[in-house]
């Protein structure tokens, strides 16, 4: 990322931030690309740069055509625990994917470019819905409408699914899909820092929360490189370990991190099956799973437990005095969460009416244990909330 812009480009990326319409964030953006040095040290921003004007030329175009009637549902309203979105290259098996994990009908055909809109779907594991979305197909060598619409989506997704066919040479695939997202400003690995900039007049000043720790640079620096750009009313919040570097990511765009999932496709009819562990020895450490298996299809609950488990969620099955059985359907919430959390999920005055609960679990003594408002839970534990 570069520093040290000259006045006029610093003062026209003030222009574009504080800009409301797409169309005039297109124009400033436009505007302040025409005032950049160009040189190796702002190579970064050029790109960045040049990457959202495309991406505002074609939510401008989404614009005319939803109110043509054509394009209400390109962005997909979340729902459900999760969102996982389908990303991949055409007929990498997507659709397919989505109709096996979900109650979704896509249109399946071996005939490139069949799903150009978005497809969603629910997937259910023990009573907790996770949506699943098979986003357009990427491609790399045209990256307009489709692709950017892929890349929204799953900019927007709790858990990306990177669908590539085990016929297709998917280590190749891969690479390319990982090399083209990440310069999209997706991460697939845990961040150290996070900084978080949030621009308010009612900012009496520029203001930084500093609750972790800065790497090679001082606050003052950071003070000063947001004053270069017109951030001297705002929020800043700094957790981790963050660099300047860090900071100047931020303020262009902050990376997003996804938990990912890669799905081998067709596995069940290629020979090599040692290509499994060649992907895992090469993207293991990237990648939240990797899921084959004998048929090519994934198990739910392995797929659900996964997703839950990366996004920091436990799901608990509550039951009522009187039933024997506990309800089907999960509570989800943040993992150690305690029963007085639970409680007051269910129904806020249940937290000041609690008088104990009573926990079914394997890993306990003994089951029901009676428990206090403290006890943290776990995930699939069984819970009978007893209130005043």
């Amino acid at each position: 990322m570069p520093t040290n812009l000259p006045p006029e480009a610093q003062a026209k990326w003030e222009e574009y931030s504080k800009a409301k319409t797409p169309e005039e964030k297109l124009q400033k953006l436009k505007e302040f690309y025409s005032l950049i040095p160009k040189h190796k040290g702002t190579e970064k921003m050029e790109k960045f740069v040049k990457r959202r004007i495309s991406e505002l030329k074609d939510e401008i175009e989404r614009k005319k055509a939803s109110k043509k009637g054509k394009g209400s549902s390109l962005m997909v309203e979340k729902r459900g625990a999760a969102q996982l979105v389908l990303i991949g290259f055409t007929n990498s098996g997507r659709s397919t994917l989505l109709a096996t994990l979900t109650n979704a009908k896509p249109s399946i055909s071996p005939n490139p470019f069949t799903t150009m809109r978005p497809v969603e779907g629910m997937m259910e594991i023990y009573g907790t819905q996770i949506q699943v979305v098979e986003a357009p197909p990427l491609i790399l060598e045209a990256q307009g409408g489709p692709t950017n619409l892929a890349v929204a989506l799953a900019k927007n997704s709790d858990v990306l699914g990177i669908t590539v066919s085990s016929l297709e040479d998917p280590l190749d695939s891969l690479s390319k899909i990982f090399s083209f997202l990440e310069s999209r400003e997706i991460s697939f690995e845990r961040p150290t820092g996070r900084v978080r900039i949030k621009r308010s007049r009612a900012a009496p000043t520029l203001i930084i929360m500093n609750k972790g720790k800065l790497v090679d640079c001082s606050e003052s620096d950071v003070r000063e490189l947001l004053l270069q750009f017109g951030i001297d009313r705002a929020w800043v919040e700094i957790e981790g370990y963050v660099r300047l570097e860090d900071v100047e990511e931020a303020i262009f765009g902050e990376k997003s991190y996804k938990p990912t999932i890669i799905f081998l496709t067709k596995y069940d009819i290629v020979e090599d099956r040692d290509l499994v562990e060649e992907v895992k020895r090469i993207y293991g450490d990237k990648v939240m799973g990797i899921i084959p298996s004998p048929t090519g299809l994934p198990s739910k609950d392995e797929l659900g437990e996964m997703i839950l488990k990366e996004l920091g969620l436990i799901r608990v099955f509550t039951k009522s005095k009187n039933e024997k059985s506990p309800s089907d359907k999960a509570v989800i919430l943040p993992r150690n969460s305690s029963v007085i959390d639970l409680a007051e999920f269910i129904h806020e005055s249940f937290k000041e009416r609690f008088k104990y609960a009573k926990v079914w679990a394997k890993r306990l003594p003994y089951s029901p244990m009676r428990v206090g408002p403290d006890f943290l839970l776990e995930d699939g534990d069984i819970v009978e909330i007893v209130v005043g």
